[in-house]
């Protein structure tokens, strides 16, 4: 991984979904296993890095379509690692206040989102799972990093798990 560190406790001989994701948009948060992977899905789907940059560009515009009407907290549901472009980067470049929270439960997107947003008092990541989602709502990172009188819209992928 170039220029960043690895988690405590992440296996980085085992593929993560999230560290994929990064390498299909041309991210440094992967690993020699990730890559491997990602070179499967492109062998099977060639525009696998098209796909992912036009989700990831469809997220930008999201966002800054939400700023302009108001949003000035995010919710990232099922957010994977963030990174190229994510939420917090296009929020906070518009204005350093605004609020992001990540939510995902894979232990491995979790760890490395918390090095990423290490330092940064407006963004944080919640380990849960969405099939609890008054657990993820009222975890007290949430509730810390956000302000319940503000306006705040989930800016998360759209990637519902099927297992809830």
């Amino acid at each position: 991984m170039a220029g960043g560190r690895i988690p405590e406790g992440v296996d980085i001989r085992l593929p993560s979904a999230a560290r994929v994701y990064d390498w299909l948009l041309g991210g440094s948060h992967n690993f020699d296993a990730d890559r491997a992977v990602g070179e499967k899905v492109m062998a099977v789907l060639p525009s696998g890095r098209q796909v992912a940059a036009s989700n990831r560009a469809f997220l930008r515009r999201a966002v800054r379509y939400m700023i302009t009407q108001g949003i000035t907290q995010f919710l990232g549901l099922g957010s994977g690692i963030p990174t190229v472009g994510n939420v917090h980067e296009v929020a906070q470049h518009a204005d350093p206040g605004r609020r992001v929270v990540y939510v995902d439960y894979d232990e491995v997107a979790v760890a490395h989102s918390r090095l990423i947003l290490e330092g940064n008092p407006n963004a944080t990541v919640v380990a849960a799972d969405l099939c609890r989602p008054h657990a993820a709502l009222t975890s007290p990172d949430v509730q810390t990093t956000t302000k319940s009188t503000s306006p705040w819209d989930n800016a998360g992928p759209g990637r519902p798990r099927s297992r809830c």
